[in-house]
Formats: C-alpha cells, structure tokens, sequence
C-alpha cells in the first residue's frame, strides 16, 4: 500500500509540475535587447521586484501565475524581469547600467531611470518597440486588472483612449480573448 501512495503521489506530483511549467512567463534576457541587430516587433514589459518584498511575491504567484496572462504576455510582449538591486551590469543601446546608491539603499540604474526615481515595488513598466517608455504601474495589480492593462498596451488602445474609458467598455471576449489565442 505504501508503495502504491508513493507511486501515486509521485504522479500526481509529476503531473502538476509539468502542467504548470507550460503556463509560465517566458522571461527573456537582457542580452536580447543588448542585441539591437535582431528586429523585435513587440513592445516590451518590465517587471521590476525587489528581494524580500511581499507584493512582489504575491504578484509572482497569483497575477502571473495566472494561466491566461502568462500566455498573454509570451504571445503579446517581449517580458523582462529585473531585481532592482541586481548587481549584474546591463548593456542597452551601449549604455551601462550598473548598481548605483540611491538614497539609503543601492539600485541598479536601470531601474532607477524606468521608475523615475520612484523606487516602489512591484512595478511594472511597458515599453514600445524602441524600448521608448510609454507608461508605467508602481503597485501590486490583481489578475482582472492585469488582464486589463495588458490588453490597453498589447492592442494600442492607450494611444487614442484614456484608461477610464477604455475599463468601462472593456469586453474580455473582445479584447482580451483574441490575442490570447493569437501566436500559440
């Protein structure tokens, strides 16, 4: 019998980490927008976290765990993930962003330069094409509002509609649901 639980259990085990491995974000590297010779045709999302925030930690297992925003964003933008006090140099448009003190703690510049300063986490930062700031969230966004946001940018609406009138109107079947089917 004790076999037996092993066995199933095992599978069980199995079958979840292999299920949940397919709905992730596909986080890709700095050395890809280093590389500038390569045209990408997606605007990109950053996610700025800090170690030990608890926000950031909620938005990794709840708004990203989330099974459609994961697809969403790997259909739909090109994702990065940056530590505000990474130690790792960053190359972009051979410009150097090191780790650099700002006010009490120290933070990559990269960081200090999409937030403005504003040093508050989670935060969340799209950009266009040109890796050219459009706009940028400094909180934690439940996985509805998420959704929302991302279909603002991935659709281009935040270009002729404000965000208050683009969340009344908003209709996941209309513009959620087909780029998420998009590109799998």
């Amino acid at each position: 019998m004790w076999l037996y639980n092993a066995l199933i259990l095992s599978f069980v085990v199995g079958f979840s980490l292999t299920g949940s491995g397919q709905n992730k974000i596909k986080w890709i590297s700095w050395e890809v927008v280093a590389d500038r010779n390569q045209k990408l045709d997606k605007k990109y999302m950053v996610y700025i976290c800090y170690g030990g925030c608890r926000w950031c930690k909620q938005m990794e297992d709840s708004t990203f765990a989330d099974t459609d925003i994961a697809r969403f964003i790997n259909n739909n933008f090109l994702p990065l993930r940056l530590s505000a006090s990474s130690k790792n140099k960053i190359i972009i448009n051979e410009r150097v962003y090191a780790l650099k003190q700002h006010g009490s703690h120290e933070f990559n510049e990269l960081a200090i330069e999409l937030l403005n300063g504003n040093m508050t986490f989670p935060s969340i930062v799209f950009l266009d094409e040109n890796f050219k700031k459009i706009s940028s969230y400094n909180r934690f966004i439940e996985p509805h509002n998420f959704e929302m946001l991302l279909a603002y940018y991935a659709g281009n609406f935040y270009k002729n509609t404000i965000w208050k009138a683009f969340t009344r109107r908003y209709n996941r079947s209309k513009y959620f649901q087909p780029a998420l089917e998009s590109q799998d």
